[in-house]
């Protein structure tokens, strides 16, 4: 068998390669711990110098447009970037820009003092910008920043000023979805352009409450994190959000802290707590839920106590203006609602005028529970049109007839309801 020019290179550089690498790992086995340190901080340089000269070669030959660059480097950690490599990553990032990418990606985890340069925040042909990791603190004094046709703007693990922030977000009068995760400095949030979607991830400060003033955002997903505020938000204008939805709360909230919290959210139409949210409800013995005018409600209860259905009635009792209702299944530790306990709740005469749909997923994580809920539901809602209660898991058909038979005894208050069991 013969082989080709390119064949015989290609094998005599993969034995170098080998050699090589046999040659570092000698290296590194033969000298003492701190030379080890040290010699492997050389060689991790010495790639990260030809990988560098790589990249640098193959972007000078690249001459037409671009729609995609993503650049990631957080995977060093600990490991120390010589100056001239952070230049180039400044280089490789205007490339980008000068060839009027629209899908701009940033990720720098470890290396706090790289700053995205200048020329990606005035690129008037990015749409997508995410930025992981880096520095805004730099742009805070800048002449003016702008991005004319940005669209989509992630912020994650971001650090600056209150002013940064702010200046950044003003530069995009284009901007639609904000997704802002974890951003050290920032604790006044003021969008003033026509952001449609905000995803909003903080840690609390004692004392010291988020300020948020959105007055044209319409959708909001938020999570904060933490220990036991006294506040967790400042709200000066959200009278624009039409759906809310709350993934992540502090752990041991008071009473008053809840209503407060459920308060600035009063006005808009679709509302939901996932499970992680819906658990720090459970935690507190009663809650003083504030009327609201949600029209969709959405919970993902734990369902390992009779506390989670009592919270269902209070949030279903407090939104008159309620037409849908979704409750999902979160993970459950296995326990059994306790019938006796919430007889009162179930047997207490409440009127639901508007509630039209229920939907219940995953049934069987706690078949007392939702069977109450059932009935509460059947029991009060006088323009009920539909209830639908999907298993957890496919559910024979000895199952499913006991489960028909049980619904099947519970008063309804509408006539035409139908109850369908998947």
């Amino acid at each position: 068998m013969f082989l080709s020019l390119t064949s015989m290179i290609a094998m005599l550089d993969l034995v170098m390669m080998v050699k090589m690498m046999m040659v570092m790992v000698m290296m590194i086995m033969t000298t003492t711990d701190d030379n080890a340190y040290y010699a492997e901080k050389r060689i991790m340089s010495e790639a990260f110098s030809r990988f560098a000269r790589f990249v640098r070669n193959m972007l000078m030959f690249h001459r037409s447009t671009i729609d995609c660059f993503h650049l990631d480097i957080g995977g060093y950690k600990g490991v120390h970037l010589d100056p001239w490599l952070i230049d180039d990553i400044q280089v490789w990032l205007k490339f980008a820009t000068d060839r009027e990418v629209k899908d701009l990606s940033f990720t720098c985890d470890y290396l706090d003092d790289i700053a995205s340069p200048r020329c990606v925040f005035t690129s008037q042909s990015l749409v997508t910008l995410t930025l992981c990791g880096s520095m805004l603190e730099l742009y805070e004094h800048q002449p003016r920043l702008h991005m004319g046709t940005l669209r989509k703007l992630s912020l994650i693990g971001v650090h600056g000023s209150n002013e940064a922030f702010k200046k950044l977000i003003s530069a995009c009068p284009s901007l639609q979805e904000l997704k802002i995760h974890g951003a050290g400095g920032l604790r006044n949030l003021n969008i003033t352009t026509s952001v449609s979607r905000l995803d909003l991830e903080v840690y609390d400060v004692p004392d010291r409450p988020f300020t948020l003033n959105c007055p044209y955002v319409k959708s909001l997903d938020i999570a904060i994190r933490g220990t036991s505020p006294s506040i967790l938000l400042d709200v000066i204008d959200v009278s624009s959000f039409q759906v809310v939805n709350v993934r992540c709360l502090p752990r041991c909230l008071s009473s008053l802290i809840i209503k407060a919290f459920l308060r600035h959210f009063r006005d808009v139409e679709v509302f939901t707590l996932s499970s992680l949210a819906f658990e720090e409800f459970c935690c507190v013995k009663k809650v003083d839920i504030p009327q609201n005018k949600w029209r969709s409600l959405a919970l993902q209860p734990w369902w390992d106590n009779e506390r989670c259905l009592q919270v269902i009635i209070e949030l279903v009792k407090s939104s008159v203006d309620l037409e849908e209702l979704v409750v999902y299944s979160g993970k459950s530790s296995g326990s059994e609602g306790n019938h006796e306990v919430l007889s009162s709740e179930i047997s207490t005469s409440c009127v639901i005028p508007l509630l039209k749909n229920v939907t219940i997923h995953g049934y069987g994580k706690c078949c007392e529970c939702q069977l109450q809920l059932v009935e509460f539901i059947l029991r009060n809602a006088v323009v009920l049109e539909k209830l639908v209660i999907t298993s957890e898991n496919q559910i024979n058909a000895v199952e499913e007839l006991d489960l028909v038979k049980q619904v099947s005894r519970f008063k309804r208050a509408s006539a035409n309801v139908i109850v369908d069991i998947a």
